[in-house]
């Protein structure tokens, strides 16, 4: 078992500088064309797969241009029952019947929303009953 591991090790560093060089774009090979390192890596056993992921990180990858990530939200989004949207959206799946709408404010310029206008008799009435 142990004199297979040297071909075993070799076999699986030749796949996958193999499968590294063929992905990577043309204008991102090292030194050489690109059919020069699959011939290195596949006839070339160790030194042609080492020398392929050395040289492939070295370059550092040089003509790409940065991934630009977007960035997280600084604050965190108001829980459910906090923002006013959401509960604005509620209205429509509540139940008029079951619902009690606040007392309206009265407006004091207006003088038919004062206290007078209830079924008690005012002191002008008294006169003509």
């Amino acid at each position: 078992m142990v004199r297979f591991l040297p071909f075993l090790i070799s076999l699986v560093l030749s796949v996958y500088a193999l499968f590294s060089c063929i992905q990577t774009p043309d204008e991102d090979v090292p030194h050489l064309p690109k059919l020069v390192w699959i011939v290195l890596i596949v006839f070339v056993p160790f030194v042609g797969p080492i020398v392929w992921l050395l040289m492939s990180r070295t370059q550092g990858g040089g003509g790409r241009e940065a991934v630009v990530r977007p960035s997280r939200p600084v604050g965190r989004p108001p829980a459910p029952d906090d923002d006013p949207d959401f509960l604005k959206s509620l209205d429509r799946y509540r139940d008029p019947r079951t619902t009690v709408k606040p007392p309206e404010p009265e407006d004091p310029k207006n003088p038919k929303s004062t206290a007078k206008d209830d079924d008690s008799p005012s002191e002008n009435d008294e006169g003509t009953a």
